[in-house]
């Protein structure tokens, strides 16, 4: 199925796809689409002749019409309308002294309904708020309360990378996210360098978690007893994406061992495993049994 790409503002994704519904439409187009808080004006930024089917999280929205020029003056007045309310929308937050942060307002193409999203951490009493909206603006008003990410994900900056944020540029789902997958990235636990721009952990924790996972289950647990060419030990660390592990040996000794290079005689790397060789070319020294298992110590 064609879609076109589009943008819908500063605080919108910048990559939302449409159905054209036929429309040869080229960028740079000025279009009227279906959003989540109405009709609303978007400009195409690129078209496709395809659009993967297991992308696509629910069904896509549809371009209603090109912009004809009562749309494009429509949509200027629709930007002034939003400016106002927010404006009065602050004033009377900070008048009532409701625990909210007003975070961004749009309004229907139609003028038919007016959304303003806010953050707070606990449910809040709006409704004198809403009667307040309501009598000035005379339409439909709705509450809309986000999240944290959500947040960033409006107001958009640029991360400890350098990058954009992700939530901004392309970021539409926020999977589970936990300190443990820092952990098993060897990473520093230091909240200042967890956390993201809102102040939760870093999206970016989970893109390469999986594949510390993999590897993660071709060494030894923490706690193992091993024997390698410089003797036997105990692991004592891993350095995950060096595939290898720190070992003590018997004198006290720590040296660096790449995991192929050790045979494992401990417990088994998993519960359902076969013993053998850590790196896959070696059977157990001592047949695999016979060895006390170690006190598993593996910081998970």
């Amino acid at each position: 199925m064609k879609t076109v790409r589009i943008s819908l503002g500063e605080t919108e994704h910048q990559e939302q796809h449409c159905h054209p519904q036929g429309m040869d439409l080229q960028a740079g187009e000025q279009v009227v689409v279906e959003t989540k808080w109405g009709q609303g004006l978007a400009r195409v930024l690129a078209t496709f002749p395809a659009f993967p089917d297991h992308k696509r999280q629910a069904p896509l929205r549809n371009v209603l019409r090109r912009a004809t020029p009562e749309d494009l003056a429509n949509g200027g007045q629709i930007r002034m309308l939003e400016l106002e309310a927010k404006a009065f929308c602050f004033r009377k937050i900070s008048e009532r002294e409701v625990p909210m942060k007003l975070v961004d307002v749009k309004a229907s193409f139609d003028r038919s309904k007016i959304t303003f999203y806010f953050h707070a951490e606990e449910r809040v009493d709006f409704r004198n708020l809403v009667k307040d909206l309501a009598q000035q603006f005379h339409t439909r008003i709705e509450m809309r309360q986000i999240g944290a990410r959500d947040v960033a994900s409006k107001l958009g900056n640029v991360g400890p990378c350098g990058r954009q944020l992700c939530c901004k540029t392309f970021l539409k789902e926020y999977e589970p996210i936990s300190v443990r997958m820092a952990k098993d990235q060897s990473l520093s636990l230091s909240p200042s360098k967890l956390a993201g721009m809102c102040g939760r952990l870093k999206c970016c924790l989970r893109y390469e978690h999986s594949m510390y996972e993999e590897l993660k289950r071709n060494l030894p647990k923490v706690g193992s007893l091993v024997e390698a060419r410089e003797g036997l030990g105990i692991v004592k660390a891993h350095d995950i994406l060096a595939e290898s592990v720190l070992i003590q040996l018997e004198e006290g000794r720590q040296v660096k061992v790449k995991a192929a290079d050790l045979v494992h005689i401990g417990p088994p790397l998993d519960d359902d495993s076969p013993r053998k060789g850590c790196g896959g070319g070696g059977g157990c020294s001592s047949g695999g049994c016979g060895v006390p298992e170690a006190k598993d110590h593996d910081d998970e």
